[in-house]
């Protein structure tokens, strides 16, 4: 068992299976968190865990700083449950900005749930229930912690977009939460 990152990452690029398994064993309970964010399924949520995971060991040698290698990882299933609900789910986004009946709303960058605590099994549960193309833009934002900048890039989306798809989501995630009184 290797426990030096840069060991580990360059015993994977030698193509070295127990190396592999390490970082699988280490990571996988994370990384199926990130993708079960993303769709209804545990099912889906395995298919694109080991779908990111050959995605990564195809292209560990592109990671730059071993020590990053869990947000590295977490980016790679960002990307592959993206990806996923683009193309098998039909996700599409449109730009809110020509859309004629747009609201401009304002970010608004708390949450405020008065201050009551909830279980992460409930709060996986509601966002879940979001429609898919809020739910991407929360969990990028709020849970991946990604810029605005960032996802819009990922989303082919203007910025100004991305802020109301998040705007929304919180809104709809707020009124879910208050009436189901979690």
């Amino acid at each position: 068992m290797l426990t030096d990152r840069k060991q580990l990452v360059a015993a994977c690029l030698q193509k070295d299976p127990e190396a592999m398994k390490q970082i699988y064993e280490e990571f996988a309970p994370a990384m199926l968190g990130v993708c079960m964010r993303y769709t209804h399924s545990r099912d889906e949520a395995q298919d694109l865990l080991h779908d990111g995971f050959i995605k990564a060991f195809e292209s560990i040698g592109k990671l730059r700083d071993p020590e990053a290698l869990e947000a590295w990882l977490r980016q790679i299933m960002v990307s592959v449950s993206v990806d996923f609900l683009k193309r098998e789910k039909g996700l599409v986004y449109r730009d809110m900005e020509s859309m004629i009946d747009h609201v401009n709303e304002p970010y608004d960058d708390a949450l405020d749930l008065d201050g009551e605590e909830m279980r992460i099994a409930q709060i996986v549960k509601v966002l879940q229930s979001l429609p898919a193309h809020y739910r991407v833009v929360f969990n990028m934002r709020e849970v991946e912690e990604m810029k605005f900048e960032d996802i819009a890039i990922i989303l082919q989306l203007p910025e100004t977009t991305v802020r109301s798809y998040v705007a929304r989501a919180r809104k709809m995630l707020r009124d879910k939460i208050i009436k189901k009184g979690i």
